[in-house]
This record gives structure tokens, C-alpha cells and sequence, in this order.
């Protein structure tokens, strides 16, 4: 548990899946632990454009490099039985606009290595995940 508190305690920037999983969890009642699962793949889709080096790391670390990470990623939350989509854990698409809304105050969404500017940013990034 410490471990995984380092990164907060160390001003690691999260991204748009931490920041737009806590506004699912607030927002939506989503539990924590299924946002990471629902968003994370569709954020590293939305993030490929300007990080595939580093994704690539994360392929190859899974031992599937060549592959997309998103689609790794993915593969591993529903080996685990995990949620994977935000209809999974009951956010239809009546919430986006609110969610996308609530994200831009999240100051993760705004580290995203991948720019988010506004609300059409994160409504895409909702759709993939959808």
C-alpha cells in the first residue's frame, strides 16, 4: 500500500484516467478500484498519438510487444474479470456530458500526456470507453 501512495505523495502526475475515474466515483458511484479498469485502455487509445514510444514499453513488458498497449491492457482487465466499459458499471451514456464536465476539474485530466482542452476531449475519450 505504501508503494502505491509513493507516486501521490511524489506529485506524479496521473492523467486523464485517474482524473476522470475520480469524477466516475463521485459522480456515478462507480468503486475506485473498477475505474482504472474501465478507463485506462481507452485513455492510452486517446494517448497513442504522442506516447506510443513509451506504450510500447508497456507491450513489451506484458510480453505482446508489437501490440497495441490499450488492447494488452484491455486483455489482461477481462482475463481478470474485471469491468472493462463504462456499461459494465452502469454509466450510460446520459451521464457523459456531466462526467465530461466534472473531468475538466480534475487536476489529472490536465497532466494527461495528450492535451485535453476541453469537453469534447473527454466526452471522446468517454465514447471509446463506452
Amino acid at each position: 500500500m505504501w508503494l502505491a501512495m509513493t507516486g501521490m505523495g511524489s506529485l506524479i502526475p496521473m492523467g486523464a484516467s485517474h482524473g476522470i475515474g475520480h469524477v466516475l466515483g463521485g459522480t456515478c458511484d462507480v468503486p475506485h478500484g473498477y475505474t482504472t479498469c474501465v478507463m485506462l485502455p481507452s485513455v492510452l487509445r486517446y494517448n497513442a498519438s504522442v506516447n506510443a514510444d513509451r506504450q510500447a514499453l508497456i507491450s513489451e513488458a506484458m510480453g505482446q510487444p508489437g501490440r497495441p498497449a490499450a488492447d494488452v491492457v484491455s486483455d489482461l482487465i477481462k482475463s481478470l474479470g474485471m469491468p472493462s466499459t463504462l456499461r459494465d458499471v452502469g454509466v450510460e451514456a446520459d451521464r457523459f456530458e456531466l462526467v465530461a464536465k466534472n473531468a475538466l476539474l480534475a487536476r489529472w485530466v490536465h497532466a494527461n500526456p495528450r492535451k485535453i482542452s476541453g469537453v469534447d476531449d473527454v466526452l471522446e475519450i468517454l465514447r471509446m470507453a463506452a
